[in-house]
């Protein structure tokens, strides 16, 4: 028939992923950045360095393994096995295996798993850019309990003629009433965090508190 081959399918795929991935974090450009927003001596600051840090490679590795393929299908190069295993997973629409091992993210299929990334640049980015969120995505960190305790660790800062100390605070939370977009500053003190998923029971906003999920839906 005249439909496309498995090759075609993926090239094209391999085009539109090339097009819509992020540009590189240069190194000058992000220790310019953290200089900016107070330097490497504020907690958050590290946690977000090494947010780009681990994003970079998950970055390099993508736009490395689609131009590999692009040239192993035109037969320049050697089809590794790696390759084989991409171009599999490609066609089937789901995250070849080496992208899941370096960005350490599960994802059922290739859309969910490259909106994933591209939100966790788009977070990292105006951080860098334009100052620290007023709300922080939370599910967005790899490291999220890192950026818990760089939190823990500002806070106690505030507190030193207290004498608090990081081993004696402990994260405390309150749901808002308020959605992401209607925040126009962050809190005196601690984070504003969303991206949360509730497995068996649901919020209800206007009685304040967690009830029952409604029937046959697991995650809210």
């Amino acid at each position: 028939g005249g439909g496309m081959t498995r090759e075609e399918i993926v090239l094209k795929l391999v085009d539109d992923l090339q097009t819509k991935l992020p540009p590189d974090y240069r190194a000058d450009d992000v220790s310019a950045g953290i200089k900016s927003l107070g330097g490497m001596g504020k907690p958050l600051n590290i946690c977000l360095k090494q947010e780009i840090d681990r994003l970079q490679k998950v970055l390099k590795t993508v736009r490395s393994m689609l131009s590999n393929l692009k040239l192993a299908i035109a037969g320049t190069i050697v089809m590794s096995p790696e390759l084989v295993d991409a171009l599999d997973a490609l066609f089937m629409a789901r995250v070849p295996p080496l992208w899941t091992k370096v960005s350490q993210l599960i994802a059922p299929n290739m859309g969910v798993w490259f909106a994933n990334i591209l939100k966790r640049a788009e977070q990292n980015t105006n951080w860098l850019r334009s100052g620290r969120p007023f709300c922080f995505w939370l599910t967005g960190f790899f490291n999220p309990t890192g950026f818990l305790t760089a939190n823990r660790q500002e806070v106690c800062r505030k507190h030193t003629k207290d004498s608090w100390a990081l081993d004696d605070v402990v994260d405390s939370s309150e749901v808002l009433r308020q959605e992401r977009e209607e925040v126009r500053k962050g809190p005196e003190e601690g984070i504003y965090i969303y991206g949360l998923f509730l497995d068996g029971a649901k919020w209800d906003k206007t009685k304040d508190k967690l009830v029952d999920s409604d029937p046959k839906v697991l995650f809210a």
